[in-house]
């Protein structure tokens, strides 16, 4: 299918749909209901003045309770022209809002004590959508002040190519990064970047085996806890210099890094230690202070050492990674030095406990690895579409399937490869998951070619049944949410596959009953944990899609949800406290209408309003309490009664609750009809690295 090229509209509010969200968030959860009412509504902030256009006072009450407007504020209106027509602008000082939030914080697996990852508050997300706007080509600029970065913003993305009916459905579906000199077919991100999307393209690049060839040893340096040490004011430092900084406070605030500083500051309940770990737009920020480090590390290693880039000693820096090529002992310690004193100027750190060194052959023990599995699930996996010739040469010949994958021997052989190369699970999970996902894909092709006779069924059954066998025994190794997004995504295509097939039930249950029974092993090994929630929610959705009878006992969800059932009086209870927006949205578009869950639905319920009764001190200006209360209010699977409650909590009397709930149909969860996984794991394909 050719390529289409689709030029995108300048929206101030498109960094909305790219930059804002962490990777990490359920596939019920995005931001493209609250994308489009920004969009119909033309809300955006300009000149100090929050603004939409409205011709009555119909979205009043959805803007106070949105942007957290002071109830003594007056919102003025003025009739303006736009494109030949005349409309209603309504707006408010940003002075009247209340802008400084609490982000919505949750923590997925990474390392030993896992990662905290931030949703910030929706009226924050249109802030930085219009510092995004005003400032863009001040952002290019200070990200391109270093000559060591090797993935930093460039231009404006201005167009996205398609290249199938999925993305040419809606551009506002698909997610990635676009990079510079590549047609990126899927967009999402509002800046295109250089040079590599992931670490390892660096390692096989032209960039990586020069260097090689002109030094002989390499030494990988990390910085520790970078987002969570970033202090917020180097900014303005990095970009006007420390000294002038504070020299001239207040006259710094007025400035790029100043404002860009107080942004961060507001999203983030005013703190000024550490930065919210997730968003892109954080990225962006501590890239501006990085590349502030590369270039004094560079200007003091010329005048204090003597030692000049590319021809003593090369960096490479991607994210906080520096990639350091030397040649004598002596110029590899004094780059550290150098680069740990800078750092400090910048209350930042080196992580001693990652540092790693190479010799020539400057080749990671990840690159290994990578090489052995790709040969190994290529001599492993090979399905193809044999023609075999008949006795009659003027009949045309049968078209077979041929795949026959022995789980066993794939498992062994694939366990050999991680060990020789010396790597974890988790370290090529991603990698391995791609290769199995583009299998799978040549599988459904090779099946479509062949006559698909009950022979070349049950060979592309046993095939797929094979595969997922292997698939969940490397995944039950390190059960990340960008594996378990790949394990959801091969899933889904290899479940939709047969259903359009017409597959015959016997040969759909034996694969559909054994991803059942896994998903319900992953569910009660990895309870509801703090580091393992979001992984089961996908899991959970990805397995309400099979059918009916797949649908998990009530014991089940019980357990897997720290619910328990009270002997005496046969009520839920949930001592270990309140769940989560996602674990809330999932678990009610998991349960849905069923009457097999209908007193657990009435369970969530009462738990719903005791958690935001709780919580409601912090309304609006806490993003978990304001999304959970817009997202229930328009929630088709809990009672009226139940919704009128919640308003209740947060002093909507009936007027001012259907207010809100007629001001937009969706915001950040799609519920029902409007949800579709097939469409959410492939918009988040081109955002994952391996």
């Amino acid at each position: 299918m050719t390529k289409r090229r689709a030029s995108l509209t300048h929206r101030k509010q498109r960094s909305v749909l790219t930059d804002m969200l962490p990777f990490e968030v359920p596939p019920t959860f995005s931001n493209r209901g609250y994308y489009r009412f920004l969009v119909n509504n033309s809300i955006e902030i300009q000149d100090g003045q929050l603004r939409w256009i409205c011709e009555t006072t119909a979205l009043d009450q959805t803007m106070r309770l949105l942007f957290g407007i002071k109830p003594t504020a007056d919102i003025a209106t003025a009739v303006v022209n736009e494109w030949g027509k005349e409309k209603t602008r309504r707006s408010v000082p940003i002075g009247k809002c209340e802008m400084a939030t609490i982000p919505f914080n949750f923590r997925v697996a990474h390392n030993l004590d896992g990662r905290t990852l931030s949703v910030v508050h929706p009226r924050n997300q249109v802030a930085v959508a219009s510092f995004y706007a005003m400032h863009s080509a001040l952002i290019i600029y200070h990200t391109s002040v270093s000559e060591l970065s090797i993935r930093h913003p460039v231009s404006v993305s201005r167009y996205a190519y398609f290249k199938d009916k999925l993305h040419e459905e809606r551009l506002d579906t698909v997610a990635g990064v676009e990079e510079s000199d590549r047609e990126y077919e899927q967009l999402g991100s509002y800046f295109v970047y250089r040079k590599y999307r992931n670490i390892h393209r660096f390692f096989e690049s032209h960039q990586y085996h020069r260097s090689e060839k002109k030094y002989d040893a390499m030494v990988q340096i990390d910085v520790g806890k970078c987002f969570d040490s970033i202090y917020t004011h180097s900014l303005p430092w990095a970009v006007l210099g420390k000294d002038q900084t504070k020299f001239s406070l207040e006259a710094s605030k007025k400035t790029f890094g100043g404002r860009f500083d107080a942004l961060m500051q507001d999203l983030n309940h005013k703190e000024t230690n550490g930065i919210v770990i997730g968003p892109e737009f954080s990225r962006i920020f501590a890239e501006i202070i990085l590349q502030a480090v590369d270039v004094e590390v560079v200007e003091k290693l010329s005048e204090g050492a003597n030692l000049t880039h590319k021809v003593d000693y090369e960096i490479f820096r991607y994210v906080d990674d520096f990639f350091v090529f030397y040649n004598q002992e002596s110029t590899q310690l004094k780059i550290f030095e150098t680069l740990q004193q800078v750092l400090k100027s910048k209350k930042l750190s080196i992580n001693t406990a990652k540092i790693k060194h190479y010799q020539k052959p400057i080749i990671t023990e990840i690159t290994i690895a990578k090489e052995r599995i790709s040969i190994l699930l290529n001599d492993e996996v090979d399905p193809v579409c044999e023609e075999e010739l008949l006795v009659d040469p003027s009949s045309p010949p049968k078209k077979n399937l041929a795949c026959s994958v022995n789980a066993n021997r794939l498992i062994v052989r694939y366990k050999a490869a991680i060990k020789e190369a010396g790597v974890t699970y988790g370290d090529l999970l991603n990698y391995t998951f791609a290769i199995t996902e583009s299998k799978i894909e040549k599988l459904s092709k090779a099946y479509v070619t062949s006559d698909k006779s009950d022979r070349d069924r049950k060979r592309l059954s046993n095939a797929l049944l094979a595969i997922m066998e292997f698939v969940f025994f490397v995944y039950s190794a390190s059960p990340k949410v960008n594996h378990t997004i790949r394990l959801c995504r091969m899933i889904t295509a290899s479940v939709n596959f047969l259903q359009a097939q017409s597959f015959p039930y016997e040969q759909k249950h034996l694969l559909f009953k054994y991803v059942h029974d896994n998903v319900l092993q992953q569910l009660e090994k990895n309870t509801m944990s703090v580091h393992r929630e979001i992984e089961s929610l996908y899991l959970l959705i990805s397995l309400s899609q099979i059918g009916r009878e797949y649908w998990l006992p009530v014991s089940v969800l019980l357990r897997h949800f720290l619910i328990k059932e009270e002997e005496d009086t046969a009520c839920y209870v949930r001592p270990s406290g309140f769940m989560n927006h996602f674990s809330i949205t999932v678990l009610l578009s998991y349960i849905k209408d069923k009457v097999r869950y209908e007193k657990l639905k009435t369970f969530v319920e009462d738990h719903i309003i005791a958690k935001l009764e709780y919580m409601k001190a912090h309304c609006p200006d806490d993003a978990e309490t304001l999304i959970l209360l817009l997202d229930l209010i328009v929630c088709p699977y809990i009672s009226n009664a139940t919704k009128a409650a919640i308003g209740q909590v947060f002093g909507l009397d009936e007027i001012k609750l259907a207010l809100i709930q007629l001001s937009n149909d969706q915001w950040f969860t799609a519920w029902g009809d409007k949800f579709d996984l097939g469409k959410e794991l492939e918009a988040r394909r081109s955002r994952e690295v391996y």
